[in-house]
């Protein structure tokens, strides 16, 4: 018997759930999508089309998408999966936080519900990945992530980073400048007009571009 539903699918139903969230909106927009993945509209229509039928998501016109209940228990499922794989493999298995998406990814398609069980108690049921995302547990319940960001604070605020973007070249950049999860950086200056907001960190003096510091949550 074949499968419902396949990875492709998977994947756009997990990026809806993420880019609903992020958005904190309840119907994101096909160009959303298409800006996510870097594909055409017409490739993301199609594909919306089919997940419409097979009733993943509700489809309004001129309004956007959202997931249907079935939707989000599949969404759930498969950001569960990738975030404990994640945390494994860079906790168990030494993978840096920079190169463990990947493997995540491929891991979360093939995991059976007893095995990610076994390895969410082997692991110690963590709310969060290393990345700062929260993990779903059994239920589906899921801790909410902070959505404030470095560039949100001004001078003097004392910033506590909590989560990340989990992006290649950002966490390798953070990894250079010695940048983690629960560090505290402090503003001391913040330019807009040259998009640059500069901490003090660890008693060091740090210049960070506000693309980039639009990627770090936290609280203040």
């Amino acid at each position: 018997m074949s499968k419902l539903i396949n990875r492709a699918e998977e994947d756009y139903i997990k990026a809806i759930y993420e880019l609903t969230i992020q958005n904190e909106q309840p119907m994101i927009k096909t160009n959303e999508i298409s800006e996510y993945f870097g594909y055409t509209d017409q490739s993301v229509n199609e594909m919306i089309k089919k997940l419409n039928q097979k009733k993943y998501v509700n489809f309004v016109p001129y309004k956007g998408i959202n997931l249907t209940n079935k939707g989000k228990k599949e969404a759930i499922r498969m950001i569960r999966a990738h975030r404990i794989w994640e945390v494994f493999l860079t906790d168990k298995l030494g993978i840096s936080w920079e190169d463990v998406h990947e493997d995540a990814e491929k891991l979360e398609h093939a995991t059976s519900q007893r095995v990610l069980n076994l390895l969410y108690d082997f692991i110690g049921k963590p709310d969060f990945c290393q990345h700062g995302n929260p993990i779903p547990n059994l239920q589906g319940d899921i801790k909410k992530a902070s959505n404030f960001s470095l560039a949100s604070c001004e001078v003097g605020d004392v910033f506590k980073l909590t989560r990340v973007l989990d992006l290649r070249d950002l966490l390798i950049y953070l990894n250079e400048e010695n940048i983690k999860l629960n560090d505290e950086l402090t503003i001391i200056e913040k330019n807009e007009f040259n998009e640059i907001i500069k901490v003090r960190h660890h008693n060091e003096h740090k210049t960070i571009s506000m693309k980039t510091a639009k990627m770090l949550f936290g609280t203040k």
